[in-house]
This record gives structure tokens, C-alpha cells and sequence, in this order.
């Protein structure tokens, strides 16, 4: 399994917009997409830290999600939320263990 974690900062004043995007906009495009097993939101309430968290089958499904158009369409739909700079930086792990 291959794991992406994308840290950013969202405008405090999306709270309540940015899981409802996530939910009805980025993840049914992930959904599209071979191997795509789930996805998360993560984020402190009162703080403008957001994770989401994407589950891949492997690392090669992982790629080819994230060299398609649909990636750079996910993030710029977000891109009103993004604090000034707080544009997303991913982190992406092999899963080595789980349980």
C-alpha cells in the first residue's frame, strides 16, 4: 500500500466548506481512479492546519493518480481556501507495517 499526506494551511473561515469539497469534489475524482482505496480530512478545530490523508493500492496507482490532470484540478479547486503560502506540500510513504 502507498500512503500521500498533503499538509496546508485553509482559511479559518472554511471550516465548514473544506470537508464539504473534500467530500463532494475531491474525493469522487479520486474515486475514478484505479486503486484508490480512501481518503481522510484532517484538521484542529480553531486552527487552519488541514492533512488529507489518501490510501493507494500500491505505489504505481499512487503515480498515475498523481501525474493525471485531476490532481492539479483538485488542488486548484481548494485554492481560494489556502492561507497566503499555505498551498499544499505532499509526503508520500510505502506502507511498511499495519495492523
Amino acid at each position: 500500500m502507498f500512503v500521500r499526506m498533503s499538509y496546508w494551511k485553509c482559511k479559518k473561515e472554511f471550516w465548514t466548506e473544506d470537508f464539504k469539497l473534500f467530500n463532494n469534489g475531491a474525493v469522487p475524482i479520486m474515486k475514478n481512479h484505479n486503486g484508490f482505496i480512501k481518503a481522510m480530512l484532517l484538521g484542529g478545530k480553531d486552527s487552519s492546519e488541514r492533512i488529507a490523508f489518501t490510501q493507494w493500492d500500491n505505489e504505481q496507482s499512487y503515480n498515475s493518480f498523481s501525474n493525471h490532470e485531476d490532481l492539479k484540478k483538485i488542488i486548484k479547486m481548494f485554492d481560494h481556501m489556502y492561507e497566503k503560502n499555505g498551498s499544499p506540500k505532499p509526503f508520500e510513504y510505502e506502507v511498511r507495517a499495519q495492523s
